[in-house]
């Protein structure tokens, strides 16, 4: 018996960490298993041409039976729907089996689209997957077809899988001859995730790719969010801490540039992740860590530690999806906004930890005014990412059973987005969008601290929603949407946006974005910034030459060549202090080494 696990990922840097898992469990037990990884960038027909050649290669010629696991998620379900059906065509004598979130909680309904697939794991797949290929192996070798089975050319007698319902292992369903479809009694888990083996044996390649690595600590998630399907398990477990420590430090030994815990809600117990965290934290290694939390639940003592992590070492994940009382409760959230709202402060005043925070357009209850407050709320602290999601009606889920009281109209394939709701029609929600778009270019992409500062206070008059609502009409009556700009015409589409609809603030907001530009786009200077370089040279060339001034502003200053310093400074004068926006002409210094900006007195210059 032959097996063959596929993983389908959405980029080329991501890893399928379920099959993984699953591979790996099968070969710590002795069985003969491949596994291959793909993405949904690829042409399907290639896919193909990989997976058959690696069967072709295994082959033994002995009429050896051959499974093919294909794992499902929202991202690549079509994808791996149409290879399944070209898998059926090519290899008509093996057979498939689906597993992952999109098919494990409705099997039936996945068996009425997919009707190549032979088998679907309901549930996690390490114990169900090993048990089957055991049994299959088993039956195999024993060649007794009364017991169900016969095995010419590669097959196990698909056509009399009707045998399969008082044999099937636990967690495993199938349809059988007559239609009728096979399902577990409930979905199948993982109790002791100790026995999981580490997921990455190619792990120095992985790390040489530079590949995001996925990682489980933790299985299960304690609440009951409407929209999610992490809640339906609700059993927590979790991996022993010296087992994760061995494996975080395989990782940082290996040079992995990120490590992304995939747990659904890492801090649960403070016991438990506080000493990873510090044990992280106290590593001498270049390894960022990426974890989920829920902010609100943070305590004192832990934000405190969090404050003296070295820059760069973690970076935290907040759903917040929705900060009006009556929404979260509806979806089942139970959120402190306050305790959130301080913690989420002390964090970022820190200065150290990468801070990404979500919300969700589309959730019941929530109308237009609803989802301008949460953004205000959460965009009033400033993470470095804030994302603008959208609610997808997942299968399985709460929210799927309580669409209809809510007006509920979503895509019936993925990504199951939502298109509008009672509360909020289809033309708010297509605006949302443009919104979104706008909102990634400019606030997302980190480039234009300065500028957006000043015209979300000015512009919004005390709302940031007001402003960018604003700017997403603007930009969808220029015809902009859905074309897709570079950091360079987004900095343009900003100044053109000023110019057209706030003249009154335009030289202003053009020094706060040439600084912008100075800082995050270096190599761009278009003569609208009106820079100013040019008319300062001799006195630059001045300053630059006193090195005992120079180090006043940078302590390990050294003039060896012009081109040198170019690549690693740039000064330019401002004529509006861009910290006080007072108009006051100032220098501002710019270190490219530690991305720094530095405020030199024009008297320095002068």
């Amino acid at each position: 018996m032959q097996a063959f696990f596929i993983g389908t990922n959405s980029k080329y840097i991501h890893t399928a960490l379920g099959i993984r898992y699953v591979t790996e469990y099968c070969r710590k037990r002795g069985l003969a298993v491949r596994m291959l990884e793909a993405t949904v960038n690829e042409r399907v027909l290639s896919v193909l041409t990989r997976i058959t050649e690696m069967i072709d290669s295994c082959s033994s010629g002995d009429n050896e039976a051959v499974l093919v696991g294909l794992e499902v998620h929202i991202w690549n379900r079509q994808f791996v729907l149409e290879l399944g059906e070209l898998l059926r065509k090519v290899l008509p004598d093996c057979l498939l089996m689906l597993g992952g979130p999109e098919v494990m909680f409705q099997p039936a309904k996945v068996f009425d689209e997919a009707r190549f697939a032979d088998l679907i794991v309901c549930g996690e797949g390490e114990e169900a997957v090993v048990a089957l290929l055991q049994w299959l192996t088993q039956v195999e070798n024993e060649g007794k077809a009364e017991q169900a089975f016969s095995f010419p050319a590669k097959r196990i007698a698909r056509d009399r899988i009707s045998s399969w319902k008082t044999l099937l292992p636990q967690g495993i369903a199938c349809r059988d001859e007559t239609g009728t479809i096979i399902v577990p009694d409930k979905p199948l888990v993982v109790e002791n995730l100790d026995n999981l083996p580490f997921p990455y044996p190619d792990l120095e390649e992985v790390a040489a790719q530079h590949k995001i690595v996925y990682y489980e600590a933790s299985r299960g998630c304690p609440f009951h969010c409407a929209y999610c399907l992490s809640g339906i398990s609700h059993s927590v477990r979790r991996r022993s801490l010296d087992l994760v420590l061995a494996d975080m430090d395989r990782f940082m030994q290996a040079g992995a540039a990120l490590v992304k815990f995939v747990d659904r809600t890492y801090n649960l117990d403070e016991n438990y992740y506080l000493p990873m965290l510090q044990y992280l934290a106290a590593a001498d290694t270049k390894t960022t860590f990426h974890f989920e939390i829920k902010a609100d639940i943070l305590s004192s003592r832990v934000v405190k530690f969090l404050q003296t992590v070295p820059k760069g070492r973690f970076q935290m994940e907040i759903g917040v999806q929705s900060t009006d009382p009556a929404v979260l409760q509806v979806i089942g959230r139970k959120d402190d906004w306050e305790r959130l709202k301080d913690n989420v402060t002390a964090l970022l005043k820190g200065g150290n930890i990468h801070i990404h925070m979500d919300l969700i357009a589309g959730l019941p209850l929530a109308d237009m005014r609803s989802f301008a407050r949460s953004f205000d709320d959460v965009y009033g602290l400033h993470p470095h990412v804030m994302q603008l999601g959208f609610l997808k009606v997942l299968s399985g889920t709460e929210m799927e059973r309580i669409s209809g009281q809510h007006g509920l109209v979503h895509m019936d394939r993925p990504p199951y987005e939502i298109l509008f709701t009672k509360y909020m029609s289809y033309h708010e929600m297509r605006f949302l969008k443009i919104l979104e778009e706008v909102f990634d270019l400019t606030f997302n992409s980190g480039r234009f601290s300065f500028t957006l500062a000043y015209l979300a206070d000015r512009v919004g008059q005390g709302s940031a929603f007001a402003f960018y609502r604003e700017l997403a009409g603007w930009y969808r009556q220029k015809g902009m949407a859905g074309l897709g700009h570079n950091a360079m015409e987004t900095a343009e589409m900003l100044f053109n946006y000023v110019k057209e609809n706030h003249p009154e603030v335009l030289l202003l907001m053009r020094e706060l974005l040439r600084l912008d530009v100075l800082q995050y786009l270096p190599n761009f200077k278009p003569e609208w910034l009106m820079w100013r370089t040019a008319m300062n040279y001799e006195k630059a060339t001045v300053f630059w030459r006193n090195e005992e001034l120079v180090r006043n502003y940078v302590p390990d200053y050294t003039f060896q060549n012009w081109r040198t310093l170019h690549k690693k400074y740039a000064l330019e004068e401002f004529l509006f202090n861009p910290w006080t926006r007072e108009e006051k002409s100032v220098f501002v210094l710019v270190n490219y080494n530690e991305m720094c900006l530095t405020r030199i007195e024009t008297s320095a210059i002068m």
